[in-house]
């Protein structure tokens, strides 16, 4: 039973939430990250609002394969710059929205998962305090976007449990589309969630064909919406370049680079993972490519080809190597950033939010709510990204989903607490 809520409480909650994350994100913006020095405010160091405004000058994507980047971010960068002129304030403007619309986002999973509405308010403030997102909101990085559309997957997905209809399958489906559009991550996300699906409801399995076909088919429906999403993409990038792919290029790049950043020296923070390694990496490819007669990051596609090769005999010859990079990544993805400060900073955040949210697990189960919801989407691009390159702020997509389970242990804290205070 949802806990005791009525329903002008709970719209001055959600109103609050939104407010509250509003003012702290513009804060951010115009007060806090302008002044600071702890991090890098290099205005568009990845170079997503100079091809945003690109497109918005009808060049477009220059015929080009984009790499490892994914098109949707410069792709809404432009639809602003086009409506509104070339003035990044405004792009900061949206992904202020972008914030609160996260912070009311787990507000809800938090009540339709847990059924506690206190454990939404914890969960939405906590967001909107959170300085994980906070960083991202002034600076032209995806990761607000990507929050963003990672949050709206798992909240689409809680609506898909709790009523598998064709509607809810094929929004669940086209957000799922858009979040690998922004980035390619999550394309494997709903055959996880698929699997878990199924072995919720494992029981039904004994049903009659045809009701077990009308079961599936809202399940199937997920899977064209998200196809049927990316397939304009797909098509764009074989026109280009005559060979399939789905999103982008980059993951013999990716897990290359993880053998690179697992190192020790790096791990520990004994050296700045992100101007040392980077440095070992680019030497590195810039010499595979060579002793192939190419030039790194020249051609993406010739890049993919030779550090695919590369990777596959590092596979064959040192597979315990790739394990050991993996073991390594489940931990620094929750840590490993620019700087020995920024590092410590995350990590014990991500520790913190853990442990609270262990605080709640065992009574998520006794009273059985569908926590797994909660805790797949975060750890599949935990586990997935270990096996590649798994970087401190790889985590940020599904640092939402964790602080709902956290906002759910503070939520159990509270009740122990009040439950032992003497009368």
């Amino acid at each position: 039973m949802i806990q005791a809520s009525s329903l002008p409480t709970r719209r001055r909650d959600a109103l609050f939430v939104l407010g509250f994350s509003l003012f702290v994100s513009l804060v951010a913006v115009f007060v806090i990250f302008p002044s600071q020095t702890l991090i890098a405010n290099t205005p568009d160091p990845y170079g997503f609002s100079a091809l945003g405004k690109a497109i918005a000058r009808g060049e477009g994507f220059h015929g080009e394969m984009l790499g490892r980047r994914a098109p949707l971010y410069p792709l809404v960068l432009g639809g602003i710059y086009f409506l509104f002129g070339e003035h990044e304030v405004v792009v900061q403007l949206f992904q202020c929205l972008l914030l609160a619309g996260i912070c009311l986002l787990v507000r809800d999973i938090a009540i339709r998962v847990y059924e506690s509405p206190r454990a939404g308010l914890f969960a939405g403030l906590a967001c909107a305090l959170h300085p994980s997102f906070l960083r991202y909101v002034p600076d032209f990085h995806l990761e607000v976007l990507l929050t963003f559309l990672v949050t709206l997957m798992v909240w689409t997905s809680v609506r898909f449990r709790e009523q598998p209809s064709y509607a809810r399958a094929a929004v669940f489906g086209l957000v799922t589309g858009l979040t690998s559009l922004t980035k390619a991550v999550m394309l494997l996300y709903p055959a996880v969630f698929a699997l878990l699906w199924v072995w919720e409801n494992r029981a039904e399995l004994r049903a009659p064909l045809a009701q077990l076909v009308r079961r599936a088919l809202p399940l199937a429906l997920v899977f064209f919406a998200m196809a049927a999403t990316i397939a304009p993409w797909t098509a764009r990038n074989y026109h280009v370049s005559g060979k399939i792919v789905p999103v982008s290029t980059g993951l013999p790049d990716a897990f290359l680079r993880g053998l690179v950043f697992t190192k020790t020296e790096y791990i520990t923070l004994q050296q700045p993972p992100y101007t040392g390694a980077e440095q070992e990496v680019n030497k590195w490819f810039g010499e595979l490519l060579a002793a192939e007669g190419k030039v790194w990051e020249q051609d993406h596609l010739a890049d993919d080809a030779v550090l695919g090769k590369e990777m596959k005999r590092r596979l064959k010859a040192e597979p315990l190597a790739a394990v050991k990079k993996g073991f390594i990544g489940i931990f620094t993805f929750w840590y490993e950033m620019t700087s020995l400060k920024t590092s410590l900073a995350a990590g014990l955040m991500a520790l913190g939010a853990w442990v609270l949210a262990a605080c709640g697990m065992g009574r998520a189960r006794r009273e059985r709510r569908p926590q797994w919801l909660v805790f797949a989407p975060l750890l599949y691009l935990n586990l997935f990204l270990a096996a590649l390159l798994s970087l401190g702020r790889y985590s940020v997509p599904v640092l939402p989903t964790l602080i709902v389970a956290s906002g759910f242990g503070v939520d159990t804290l509270l009740q122990r607490f009040w439950k032992r205070k003497p009368a």
